[in-house]
């Protein structure tokens, strides 16, 4: 059986994938450092929130959603540069994430 995904504006995507692909369309429209517009922006925190809780990893005090490159080290020593959202603090600090591994841990 497929896993849905609910967002916090109520949508719900009946598979993984949709919502993987609604959120990247969203990523790739939004230019690098260039901040996620509401509502996209509280959809987004909340399944980052969510994701830290499922993996009992320490969520950023993100208070926004931009965009950047991910330059992480990769399998084997390579490096790839890959376009991926970040959590922005108050501060201005940026932590990126990774939505589709968001997106797999909150789905149900």
């Amino acid at each position: 059986m497929a896993k849905q995904v609910t967002i916090k504006s109520g949508t719900t995507f009946k598979t993984l994938r949709t919502a993987q692909e609604h959120l990247s369309k969203i990523r790739e429209a939004t230019g690098l450092g260039d901040r996620v517009a509401e509502p996209d922006k509280s959809d987004l925190l909340d399944v980052y929130r969510r994701y830290c809780a499922a993996t009992n990893w320490q969520a950023e005090d993100a208070v926004d959603v931009t965009t950047e490159w991910d330059n992480r080290q990769r399998a084997a020593g390579n490096y790839a540069q890959t376009k991926a959202f970040a959590v922005v603090t108050a501060s201005g600090a940026t932590s990126v994430f990774s939505i589709d591994k968001a997106l797999a841990a909150v789905a149900v």
